[in-house]
């Protein structure tokens, strides 16, 4: 039988409210810090920043803390930090410290608390917020003495906006052997938590024909321009409203001048799936699709993809999704559960097999704009409901 938050004491979820409520002025000095310091992700010294400013708090917290660099120097580092517990269950929390943001924008926009108590800053609810959740949350696991897990494993990554070029292996590497994985992106503004995202794969296709004088001799000419548009009309026919597939091509260049047969094109297109099957039949379609041109003279190629796999509903997330809402209930909260076309990395980490649930950040939205919010009313329940639902997993027998 799973021990569920119904067998642990009754108490647990309003004793892990209190002590959010009562470090709330001590969340908000956290988030003012850390909002303070600009880390786009293009901004390797700035994420360290925030990295040092992490891993200072883990170590206060007693965890152990490895830290890990790009050997590119690319992209800032990542940490990984592990505390012992008292069960054995491996809990995964993990969160990214990068922006969308540019430098300068941390001062010229710093951590305010608007009229309607949100807070206010570059990066305040994309991740930071669920950066200090995290910290508190883990903090708050140890004061109240409910460290039932056997080991719980704090990940946090450099460039989570970027597509996770480093992040993705250094997590993956810490997700090994999870018995469950919970990614601390905000909540949707309505609160709901995501139990689904969609996979992507980004292309550039590029197209070359032969150039020619467009006014003497244009039949000389393959011209790069008329198959990049015949390609675009496939690939935009190739969405599927039915299944979810969707097929967007963002960037179409061809030609360089008005008297020239274009000889060379470039598309950048993004495709969507719910889940990997249809992902992987969507790229076949076009892989065949390339090795068929249909103006003469002319080839296609693929010169770069990059792929995340979809984060697919499966029954471990499901599990993980029910104890959520049952503990939500506990501490007045109604949350749904979110099925989003966005990308993070929870699809990586679920897409390995390990039960996984997203959004258990704070409430918040306006990500990658200036008028990004965060409702600070909403950060002891949330972290309540985190560090129960912990508690929880830790305590039982099984996840499903």
């Amino acid at each position: 039988m799973n021990t569920s938050v119904r067998e642990l004491p009754t108490t647990l979820a309003a004793r892990f409210a209190d002590a959010a409520r009562a470090a709330q002025p001590e969340y908000e000095r956290d988030l003012a810090e850390l909002v303070a310091i600009d880390s786009g992700s293009d901004d390797a010294a700035g994420v360290n920043r925030v990295a040092d400013w992490v891993q200072r708090r883990l170590a206060e917290l007693g965890f152990s803390v490895a830290r890990h660099t790009d050997p590119s120097g690319a992209w800032g580092d990542a940490l990984v930090a592990t505390r012992a517990g008292t069960g054995a269950k491996r809990i995964l929390l993990f969160a990214h410290m990068d922006t969308v943001f540019a430098a300068g924008d941390a001062a010229a926009r710093p951590f305010r608390v608007d009229e309607r108590g949100h807070g206010r800053g570059p990066g305040v609810t994309d991740d930071k917020a669920g950066v200090i959740a995290s910290l508190h949350a883990a903090a708050h696991l140890s004061a109240l003495g409910a460290e039932t897990y056997g080991e719980l494993v704090l990940v946090f990554t450099p460039d989570e906006e970027v597509g996770s070029p480093f992040g993705a292996g250094v997590l993956r590497a810490a997700s090994a052997g999870a018995d469950a994985a919970l990614c601390m992106e905000c909540a949707r503004e309505n609160g709901d938590l995501v139990t689904a995202r969609k996979g992507v794969a980004d292309l550039e296709l590029v197209v070359q024909g032969k150039a020619a004088h467009s006014g003497i001799e244009p039949e000389r000419g393959a011209h790069a321009g008329v198959e990049a548009a015949h390609l675009t009309l496939f690939l935009q026919g190739l969405a599927d409203p039915a299944s979810g597939v969707t097929v967007n091509v963002g960037v179409l260049r061809a030609g360089e001048r008005l008297n020239i047969v274009p000889d060379h094109a470039s598309l950048h297109v993004e495709v969507r799936a719910t889940v990997a099957a249809d992902l992987e039949h969507t790229l076949a379609q076009i892989r065949a699709r390339v090795a068929a041109p249909r103006t003469a003279g002319t080839t296609i190629e693929i010169a770069s993809i990059e792929h995340c796999p979809p984060m697919e509903e499966s029954a471990g997330g499901a599990a993980l999704a029910a104890r959520a809402v049952a503990i939500a209930g506990t501490l007045g909260l109604s949350p749904g559960l979110a099925r989003t076309g966005g990308v993070s990395d929870a699809n990586r980490i679920a897409a390995r097999g390990v039960p996984t649930l997203d959004g258990l950040g704070p409430v918040g939205g306006g990500d990658h704009s200036e008028t990004e919010w965060l409702d600070l009313a909403s950060v002891p329940q949330r972290v309540a409901l985190l560090g129960t639902l912990i508690a929880d997993i830790g305590a039982a027998s099984e996840i499903v």
